[in-house]
């Protein structure tokens, strides 16, 4: 009886203090490291974060403002057989009417791609990188 009751205070001192979750880190598919890192940087204002020193044209970050993201190399034929470049994730930001405008001076956005108010309560826009893997920027209306 001692073992279990000190088994159910254990546990009850697990789920009165849980563990905080920081922001998550995508981790990108991509052809090749220098293209999605010239993408990210000199299309989308992102700053190189980092290379995997041991294999630089394997794995590497880009950071802007609060946003991480890692790269991470896949074989050519991941993308043909549609196992690489298919995430898709959603990226908060405070005006993302500025940052449309700013997508759009540089070239990046597509013909068709607005912002939009969505019925489920965000001001938001999206498009896919050069190695298919989807961004939502968006605001909390």
């Amino acid at each position: 009886m001692t073992e279990t009751r000190g088994i159910a205070a254990l546990h009850s001192a697990t789920i009165m203090t849980p563990a905080r979750l920081g922001p998550a880190i995508p981790i990108l598919d991509v052809r090749h490291i220098e293209d999605a890192i010239s993408f990210y940087s000199d299309r989308l204002g992102f700053d190189v974060d980092f290379r995997y020193e041991k294999d630089p044209e394997n794995y590497a970050g880009v950071r802007r403002d609060d946003m991480r993201l890692h790269m991470h190399r896949q074989p050519s034929e991941h993308f043909e057989n549609g196992t690489s470049g298919r995430l898709k994730f959603r990226i908060p930001v405070d005006d993302p009417d500025a940052l449309y405008a700013e997508f759009r001076a540089m070239g990046v956005l597509e013909d068709g791609i607005e912002v939009e108010d969505t019925e489920w309560g965000t001001r938001e826009f999206g498009f896919r990188d050069p190695d298919g893997n989807g961004l939502v920027f968006f605001r909390i209306l």
